[in-house]
C-alpha cells in the first residue's frame, strides 16, 4: 500500500465533497478522455492511473467521499437531502462534512486496494468499492440501523405494485420501462462496443479500449448536473466495452454486457437506493455485477 496515495485519498475525498460528488465524477470523464488521447499519442506518463482513477479523482475516492458526506450532512441536519450528489458541500460551510468525506476517501482507497489483491482482474474493483462505501455510509448515517440497507417501501410505492414494479419510478424516471432500458442498452452499448472493437485493433489503444464509452458517458453527466433530463449511461457503455474486450473482439458480447448492465442498474437501484435517504449508486452496482460476469465468471467457465 502506498501511504502517500492513502493520504492524498483524504484530499481527494474532501475535494469530491467540496465540489459535489457528481461534479467530481464528471471530471473523471473529462480527464479520462484526455488520458485516452495521451495514451494514443504515446505518452509514457500514467495519466489515467494517477489522475482519472487515482487517489485524486478516482470514483471510489472522490465520488464515494462526496456521496458519503452528503449523507452525513443530512444526518447532522445541515442539509435536507442525503441523495443530492449535485451539491458542492463546501457551500454548507461545515468543515466536519469535508473531514468525513476525506475519511471515506481513505476508506475507498483501502477497500479497493485489498479487493484488487483478492480478485485481480476479475471485476471492476472501483465500482464494487463505490458500492461498499455507500452501504457503509447508509448504515452509519441512516436512521434505521441495518434495516437502512434495503430501506422501507412506502405506501405510495406499494399502491403502484411495490419495490420492483415498473409502474413505480426508479432512480431515473425516464429509464424505467423495459422498452426504454432495452433501447438505451442497444444504442449506448452498440456505440461503445463498436469503438472498443476499433480500439482493440490498434496496439496503441488496445489497453484502454474499454474506457472511451465510459468516459464520454461520465462527461455527458455535465448536462444532468445543470438540470437537463439526459440518460445515465456509463454503466451501459462500460459493460458493453468490457464484453467486447473480454471476448476478444466479439461485439455481440458488447450488447449482452449492455443489456445485463441496464437491467442490473434498475434492479439494484430498487434494492438499495430508491427506498432510503442516502445515495447508493446504481451504475456502480451494475458495473460491479456485470463486470464480474464478463471478466470473472465467463472466462473461468471457458465461455469465451
Amino acid at each position: 500500500m502506498d501511504f502517500l496515495a492513502l493520504f492524498i485519498s483524504f484530499c481527494g475525498g474532501a475535494f469530491g465533497a467540496a465540489i459535489g460528488a457528481l461534479a467530481s465524477f464528471i471530471l473523471v470523464g473529462l480527464t479520462g478522455l484526455l488520458g485516452i488521447v495521451f495514451v494514443a499519442s504515446g505518452a509514457s506518463f500514467d495519466w489515467l492511473g494517477t489522475i482519472s482513477f487515482g487517489p485524486f479523482l478516482g470514483p471510489h475516492i472522490a465520488f464515494a467521499g462526496g456521496a458519503a458526506a452528503v449523507a452525513y450532512a443530512r444526518k447532522r441536519g445541515y442539509f435536507p437531502s442525503g441523495k443530492d450528489i449535485t451539491l458542492g458541500l463546501l457551500s454548507l460551510r461545515k468543515l466536519d462534512v469535508l473531514v468525513v468525506a476525506g475519511l471515506f476517501g481513505m476508506l475507498g482507497y483501502t477497500i479497493n486496494y485489498f479487493i484488487s489483491l483478492v480478485v485481480p482482474g476479475m471485476l471492476d474493483t472501483v465500482a464494487l468499492t463505490v458500492f461498499i462505501s455507500a452501504l457503509i455510509a447508509k448504515v452509519a448515517f441512516g436512521s434505521l440501523g441495518l434495516k437502512e440497507i434495503f430501506g422501507v417501501v412506502g405506501e405510495a410505492a406499494k399502491n403502484t405494485g411495490g419495490r420492483f414494479s415498473v409502474k413505480t419510478p426508479s432512480w431515473v424516471p425516464y429509464q424505467t420501462s423495459i422498452g426504454e432500458k432495452v433501447l438505451l442498452a442497444v444504442v449506448a452499448g452498440g456505440v461503445s462496443g463498436f469503438v472498443a472493437l476499433r480500439m482493440l485493433d490498434d496496439p496503441a489503444t488496445a489497453g484502454v479500449a474499454a474506457l472511451f464509452g465510459f468516459c464520454l458517458s461520465a462527461f455527458s453527466l455535465l448536462f444532468l448536473q445543470f438540470g437537463a433530463a439526459i440518460p445515465v449511461t456509463h454503466h451501459i457503455t462500460l459493460c458493453a466495452a468490457y464484453g467486447v474486450v473480454a471476448s476478444g473482439g466479439n461485439i455481440i458480447w458488447g450488447f449482452v454486457g449492455a443489456l445485463v448492465a441496464v437491467f442490473a442498474g434498475d434492479f439494484f437501484a430498487r434494492v438499495f437506493h430508491d427506498y432510503g435517504d442516502t445515495h447508493v449508486d446504481p451504475p456502480a452496482m451494475a458495473i460491479a455485477f456485470t463486470s464480474f460476469i464478463l471478466l470473472g465468471l465467463l472466462p473461468l467457465l471457458g465461455i469465451f
